[in-house]
C-alpha cells in the first residue's frame, strides 16, 4: 500500500472544480413534475447520490427545458462530480442560450472553457491539490478531465485509480482496476502503478491476485518499498500466514517507520477497513513478540 506522490507546484487559480453549489431560485421550483425532480436532485446531491441527482436533473429538464438554474446545476454536477467537461459546457451553453443576460451563466461557461484550454499537466496538478485537500470526489472528477485532455497521461490514469480506491465501493474499485491497467499499458511495469492495482485487488477480495502484484512491484523495484512490504504483511495476515505477516510488517517499518502509525495508515495509505483492522492485529503481534 502506498502513499501516492503529489506535486508541490503552487497553483493560485483553481477554476470551476472548487466552486460551490449554485442555489436554485425558489421561483424555479414550481409545484409541478419539473420542480419535484429538481428538489429530488438537490436532496440526492447533498446525500452524495450523484448518479441519482444527475438523473433527476435530466427528468426535471425534460419537464422544464427552459429552466436556466436546472441546466446550470446539472452542468456543475457533471463537471465537479463526474469530470464530464464537454457535458458541462453543453449545459452552460444551453443556459446562456435561454438567457443571454445571465451573468452567472457566462461566468461558468468561461470557467469551463478555461479548464478545457488548460494544459493537461496543469490539470493533473490541480487534481492533486484537490486530492491533498481531502476533496476526493472532486479530485476524481478532475483526474477524469485531465484524462479527457490527454488520454495518454499514465500518471492521471493511476491517480484516478488510486482515488477510486480511496472512495471504495464495488463500482469504484472495478473502474479503478480499468484505470490502473491503462496506466500500466502506457507505462509498463511501473512499481507504483502495480502497487495501486494490488490495493484495488485486495479490497475486491482477490487476495492471491493482490499478493502477486505486491511481489511483482517489489521485483520491479531497485529497493523494496515500505508500501509493498506493508501490503504483503496485511495480505499474508488475511491469508492466515502470521509468520510472514509479522516479518513483512517489521520490514516495512524498518524501511519507513511511519508504517507503524495507525493514523498514517488511515490517512495516507487508504480507507480500507480491512487495512485498519489488519494493522491493529500486526501491531499487537509485534508488541507481544517484543515483550517475550
Amino acid at each position: 500500500m502506498k502513499s501516492k506522490r503529489l506535486p508541490t507546484t503552487r497553483i493560485s487559480y483553481l477554476p470551476i472544480l472548487l466552486s460551490g453549489l449554485i442555489l436554485i431560485h425558489p421561483a424555479a421550483i414550481a409545484q409541478d413534475d419539473g420542480g419535484q425532480h429538481f428538489r429530488h436532485a438537490l436532496e440526492a446531491r447533498f446525500s452524495g447520490q450523484t448518479d441519482t441527482a444527475i438523473a433527476e436533473y435530466k427528468r426535471g429538464l425534460r419537464a422544464q427545458p427552459n429552466n436556466v438554474d436546472g441546466h446550470m446545476q446539472l452542468g456543475a454536477l457533471l463537471l465537479e462530480e463526474r469530470g464530464d467537461l464537454d457535458g458541462a459546457i453543453s449545459e452552460f451553453m444551453t443556459a446562456i442560450g435561454i438567457d443571454p443576460a445571465c451573468a452567472t451563466c457566462e461566468s461558468r461557461l468561461n470557467e469551463a472553457m478555461e479548464i478545457k484550454n488548460t494544459k493537461p499537466s496543469d490539470l493533473v496538478v490541480k487534481a492533486n491539490l484537490l486530492y491533498s485537500g481531502g476533496q476526493i470526489n472532486r479530485a476524481a472528477a478532475a483526474y477524469r478531465v485531465a484524462i479527457q485532455a490527454d488520454p495518454s497521461n499514465a500518471e492521471a490514469h493511476n491517480a484516478l485509480a488510486w482515488t477510486l480506491y480511496k472512495l471504495g465501493g464495488v463500482n469504484n474499485l472495478a473502474d479503478g482496476v480499468k484505470e490502473v491497467q491503462e496506466a500500466l499499458r502506457l507505462k509498463p511495469d511501473d512499481p507504483e502503478y502495480i502497487n495501486t492495482w494490488a490495493c484495488l485487488l485486495y479490497d475486491q477480495g482477490n487476495l492471491e491476485g493482490a499478493l502477486a502484484k505486491w511481489h511483482k512491484a517489489i521485483a520491479n523495484s531497485k529497493k523494496p518499498s515500505a508500501a509493498d512490504l506493508y501490503g504483503l504483511a496485511v495480505g499474508s495476515l488475511s491469508k492466515g500466514d502470521k509468520t510472514n505477516a509479522l516479518r513483512y510488517y517489521r520490514d516495512s517499518i524498518a524501511t519507513d517507520p511511519k508504517y507503524a502509525e495507525l493514523q498514517y495508515v488511515r490517512d495516507r495509505v487508504g480507507m480500507s477497513v480491512h487495512t485498519v483492522a489488519g494493522h491493529e492485529q500486526l501491531a499487537s503481534m509485534a508488541a507481544k513478540e517484543d515483550n517475550k
